[in-house]
């Protein structure tokens, strides 16, 4: 009674935040040592069924070491729900319920574990707070009376989707392959494609209570110099509970957090990582997600396709060239039309010019609201698409803007003109490769219809230029975010807006 009172006592003055000189943080110098595993099999099952609480898939099974009289009890404590029924029952129990002789000083992990157990993955933990994180990662903690160390054997069973084609990197020739929830598998397949003992692959983890298991992978000899520790300087320095996607991560240790512009290239294809590597960047791979980040990023590299290098050099050129051209269209198509129509409708042909004046007669709306409603209504629609069952939500957002633009044509909120520039539009961001930098231009397109309906053409030029200073101004772990455009690289321009024959590319690119 007395010590639950103390106890008590100790409780309220942490929530009062009064130091109590017991109570340990995890992280706090001395966290672990001050959690020790007892010799006493009863109380370490006792200690680590309080930590887990009200969890009904926690399951204590007890058992007898050796025959005879010459026994020792033991209990296997483990998470229902994460392991593997078949290798815990055919594998560790098995070999444990199958020992009949104990050494005669007595038994030990060590002996345990060269002589009983057949699992090559069997890890020696003394402290609560590492035997807890291992049973929450799916491990079977195996606890001896009389010692002090506890025997984990990880039997993992991971549920997660077998190797499939990527979602949102489709190509028509190339490898069809893609990561998944599962960050060793993931690796299996970067190896496939990196068959080298230069592929370095560092483990590391975050979040206080989720621990996810980070990967950090480079190749050796190839990676920028200072590149991986800056990387794991940046990684140290997040604080959070849990981290659920990369995108998370992403937001931490990226430069420039304000800008809309992603500093760091994502993927989920294993053949465009592993060609990263091989120009010296690193990847950060997660688990429980497929997108793996490549670090440093920069602006040309979001802008190409890993379909670039398996089509003819010619043919890659050309579709470069039609990203570009479409990234200007998306970014500026609207504003482009506010600023003539409203201030510079001279640059028009004059049959033109009449047929657009005569189709917009009886719009109520100046050409900057007129375009605001017919893009919020686009993006109202594509987020349905997204959002609505695979089946049939992309075919509702395609009939649903057919629909939608003959409808506000025919109800006299719109002119078909600035229908089909923003149909123009929408269908240009499309054929952004990545989907960061779609959504960018997607957001930076409506700040130039405002600056076309305020200041006209002026106002687009103003604009740009501001535009092209930031991305001047922006860099990627040390690396220009323009980078080979600004600083201009004469070397490297071979592979930006258009893409030289692969025989006169032999040489990695100096970032």
């Amino acid at each position: 009674m007395i010590s639950f009172f103390r106890w008590l006592g100790n409780l309220l003055k942490h929530i009062a935040g009064e130091p109590t000189g017991s109570l340990l943080k995890p992280g706090d110098p001395g966290y672990q040592e001050a959690y020790k595993l007892t010799s006493n099999l009863e109380k370490n099952i006792k200690i680590i069924t309080e930590i887990f609480g009200l969890s009904d898939d926690l399951m204590v099974r007890g058992l007898k070491i050796g025959r005879g009289k010459k026994h020792v009890r033991a209990a296997v404590i483990y998470l229902d729900t994460l392991i593997d029924h078949t290798r815990l029952q055919q594998g560790l129990m098995h070999c444990l319920q199958t020992i009949e002789q104990l050494p005669p000083r007595g038994i030990t992990t060590e002996w345990l574990i060269n002589n009983a157990l057949s699992d090559g993955r069997v890890i020696k933990k003394n402290s609560f707070v590492e035997i807890t994180d291992e049973i929450n990662q799916g491990a079977a903690c195996l606890l001896i009376e009389g010692l002090d160390q506890a025997l984990l054997v990880r039997l993992a069973e991971k549920a997660g989707r077998a190797v499939e084609g990527p979602v949102t990197e489709n190509v028509s020739k190339g490898p069809h392959d893609a990561f998944n929830e599962d960050v060793r598998s993931n690796i299996a397949l970067l190896r496939k494609r990196l068959n080298t003992s230069r592929l370095a692959v560092e483990n590391l983890e975050i979040g206080e209570l989720t621990k996810t298991e980070v990967k950090l992978v480079y190749l050796k000899g190839y990676v920028l110099d200072g590149l991986v520790d800056e990387i794991k300087s940046r990684l140290r320095r997040i604080r959070i509970d849990g981290i659920i996607d990369s995108g998370q991560v992403e937001e931490f240790i990226q430069d420039s957090a304000f800008s809309l512009f992603s500093l760091l290239d994502s993927t989920e294809r294993p053949d465009k990582l592993a060609a990263n590597l091989l120009e010296g960047k690193a990847g950060l791979m997660f688990d429980n997600t497929p997108i793996v980040l490549i670090i440093p990023g920069t602006l040309t590299a979001q802008i190409q396709s890993p379909e670039d290098y398996y089509q003819r050099y010619w043919f890659s050129s050309w579709i470069r060239v039609m990203r570009w051209l479409a990234i200007l269209t998306a970014l500026l198509g609207p504003s482009l039309w506010i600023a003539i129509i409203t201030f510079h409708q001279e640059l028009l042909p004059t049959e033109l010019l009449m047929t657009i004046l005569v189709t917009r007669e009886g719009i109520p709306f100046p050409g900057l609201v007129e375009a605001l409603i017919m893009e919020i209504s686009l993006e109202v629609l594509r987020e349905a698409g997204l959002r609505l069952p695979q089946t049939f939500g992309q075919t509702i957002s395609i009939v649903g803007a057919v629909v939608l633009g003959q409808a506000a044509v025919s109800a006299g909120l719109a002119s078909p003109g600035m229908v089909i520039v923003v149909a123009l539009t929408a269908i240009a961001s499309f054929v952004i490769p990545t989907q960061p930098l779609s959504n960018t231009i997607r957001i930076l397109r409506f700040p130039f219809m405002l600056l076309a309906a305020s200041f006209g053409l002026i106002g687009i030029i103003v604009g740009f230029s501001i535009l092209t200073y930031h991305l001047c101004s922006l860099r990627s772990y040390g690396i220009p975010y323009l980078s080979p455009l600004a600083p201009l690289s004469f070397d490297n321009l071979k592979d930006t807006v258009i893409r030289a024959p692969i025989w006169n590319m032999l040489f990695r690119p100096r970032l």
